[in-house]
């Protein structure tokens, strides 16, 4: 099979699922928690992704914690990458479903087999997306109804809609009737990320929905509020271990689906 053109986005309300090619990942933090699953075979995770002499655990699932330096690498196949909800539900619901857990990470999904199989049904095109998603979110306990706060939620959907804007901690607290200390103080209890990561993590979002419909990475870095495409480029390598060119180049103009 032709792992790049297999390349799919798929979002999930606030989720979003990549289907393909590992790419060659260099050492990275994201602002969500991730669940990374090895389609074809075994990834390997940095034990210390600071040591270049460190040991790689191998394992076909991985759930990193949100905001954690890490370092997966994979020799063949496909990838499926689910960046989950910012609010702390989908991790509190994940975590146990793991096997083994550690300061940075959770192993071997209890369920692994089945959710191999619904993953590569939706990258293959064998399962339609709407039933993917609700076979994966009873299989994994994810994907119903949170309760967070109204007002972080509130803020949240604002920074989404516009992705361009600024965001200011001001005017978001503002917005919400608390003040800046406040705000942040529930925004990182929230998200269990900080609001300047979480700002770059909702502009990223944007500009990869908009390249996977089609639009250049320069017209995609400025819809999302990035001052450049070499801007765009350095957060996202910053951000996800790889350059925003090589999933332009994986995800055919439509294979977002949102």
């Amino acid at each position: 099979m032709d792992e790049t053109a297999a390349a799919k986005l798929i979002g999930w309300g606030a989720r979003v699922l990549y289907l393909g090619p590992a790419f060659g990942l260099t050492p990275h933090r994201n602002a969500t928690a991730v669940l990374a699953v090895g389609l074809d075979g075994p990834l390997e995770v940095a034990d210390d992704p600071a040591d270049r002499m460190t040991h790689y655990r191998a394992a076909r699932s991985v759930l990193i914690l949100p905001n954690s330096l890490h370092h997966l690498r994979i020799e063949r196949g496909r990838m499926a990458f689910l960046y989950v909800d910012p609010f702390g539900r989908d991790l509190r619901e994940l975590i146990p479903r793991m096997t083994t857990a550690t300061p940075r990470a959770a192993f071997d999904l209890r369920e692994e087999t089945a959710a191999i199989d619904i993953l590569t049904g939706l990258a293959e095109s064998r399962i339609a997306v709407p039933e993917g998603r609700a076979s994966l979110g009873g299989l994994l306990g994810i994907g119903g109804q949170a309760s967070p706060n109204a007002r972080i939620a509130a803020a949240l959907r604002h920074m989404r809609d516009e992705p361009h804007r600024a965001h200011r901690l001001t005017s978001l607290a503002a917005r919400a009737g608390l003040s800046p200390s406040r705000f942040l103080h529930l925004f990182k209890i929230e998200t269990g990320v900080p609001l300047r990561r979480y700002r770059i993590w909702n502009r990223m979002g944007a500009a990869v929905r908009a390249s996977g419909e089609g639009a250049s990475l320069t017209e995609a870095a400025h819809a999302a509020g990035f001052a450049s495409s070499a801007h765009f480029s350095s957060a996202f390598r910053d951000m996800f271990g790889m350059m925003p060119s090589d999933l332009a180049k994986a995800l055919r103009p439509g294979a977002a689906q949102v």
